[in-house]
């Protein structure tokens, strides 16, 4: 890629999350769960995609499970470059991305990547085609951990909700994971006994 072009590259993907930045704030800023102590934002794929429906159906649980202390609002995403730089900057605390370009982006090995996301953490794999739920190494070990609770013991609701997330194991969704697991996601696992 030529040097201009990266730049157009680089200011529209800018460009791209200011709108977004600006579209989540008043989003949030009208959300629905008014009594919840902290926000919450999943980043999906398209508004049709496996990823958008996982998202709302893990906001629809962790509203349900956790009282007042999250409220969970899923948001359809470009994709999955889109999600890993919306976690890097702090717009979004989970984003569904695919494994190989969570695995490129934290070895730092994908078109147009300068450095390694260091800051990439996974908290579980959702399907075995490589669809995993990312989040920031800064965001909060009680927040994942509660997420991740939310989402293994409420596992069979997930799983009804499409085909694709019928065959859903645990032990499955801990395993091979691109990013380094996040410390509020092994907590949880360690105490199942699944690290």
């Amino acid at each position: 890629m030529r040097p201009v072009e990266r730049e157009r590259t680089v200011l529209t993907r800018r460009i791209a999350l200011g709108a977004f930045a600006a579209a989540a704030l008043l989003l949030t800023a009208a959300a629905p769960s008014a009594k919840a102590t902290q926000i919450v934002l999943i980043g999906a794929g398209a508004a049709d995609g496996v990823e958008t429906l996982a998202a709302r159906q893990i906001c629809s649980l962790v509203d349900e499970h956790a009282g007042h202390k999250y409220g969970c609002i899923p948001r359809t995403a470009p994709g999955s470059d889109f999600n890993i730089r919306a976690i890097e900057i702090g717009l979004m605390e989970f984003a569904f991305v695919r494994s190989e370009r969570a695995h490129e982006t934290v070895a730092g090995s994908g078109a147009g990547e300068d450095e390694p996301a260091a800051g990439l953490r996974s908290a579980f794999g959702l399907r075995p085609d490589g669809l995993l739920l990312v989040t920031g190494a800064d965001v909060a070990d009680d927040l994942v951990y509660d997420v991740v609770r939310i989402v293994f013991e409420s596992l069979g609701v997930l799983q009804g909700a499409h085909p694709s997330f019928g065959a859903l194991e645990p032990a499955a969704m801990v395993q091979g994971l691109a990013a380094p697991l996040h410390p509020g996601a092994a907590r949880y696992y360690r105490e199942q006994g699944w690290l």
